[in-house]
């Protein structure tokens, strides 16, 4: 493991936690509201790849502000996928970076990055699927959080099918 993925990660962490106790208390406007939760893992990786991992905080921000201004607590639901995709691209933002210097061949880290972008795909499909009935077991309001149903990868793709037909 390297420092550096690792130290992108934690400051991109600390800025979700951060931007979504902000806007708890002092509700932002959120345009990533409506956003599919897939697209964002996949947003978290490209920003992590962006500029060699320097850009992957910026994502975060903007995610924790939506959050906290719904008081959504798929925060919680949502972490370990961020995580996985956010970590994904910065080590492969890092090895590029370390491949302009020619000191490492970015592909040695390949395969890790691929198998840690599956992951977190698959885990956030799963949370958008297991959404609805994680929505009826949760307490009616539990410190001000309750958890809300966005539009899903699935709805996307619906009207995308949509679209095309017509």
């Amino acid at each position: 493991m390297e420092i550096k993925p690792i130290a992108f990660l934690l400051i991109s962490l600390i800025c979700l936690l951060l931007a979504f106790a902000y806007s708890f208390f002092y509700p932002a406007p959120n345009f990533l509201g409506t956003v599919p939760f897939v697209l964002v893992v996949l947003a978290f990786f490209f920003f992590g790849v962006l500029a060699f991992g320097y850009l992957a905080f910026i994502p975060h921000i903007f995610y924790g502000l939506a959050l906290g201004a719904n008081k959504n607590a798929a925060i919680f639901l949502f972490f370990i996928p961020i995580v996985l995709a956010t970590y994904a691209g910065t080590t492969l933002g890092s090895a590029l970076e370390k491949d302009f210097k020619v000191k490492k061949y970015f592909l040695a880290d390949g395969k890790k990055v691929l198998i840690l972008l599956i992951i977190a795909i698959v885990l956030a499909i799963a949370a958008e699927l297991a959404l609805p009935t994680i929505i009826s077991m949760w307490p009616s309001d539990l410190f001000g959080l309750s958890i809300k149903q966005n539009e899903g990868i699935s709805d996307l793709i619906n009207n995308l099918s949509g679209l095309i037909r017509t």
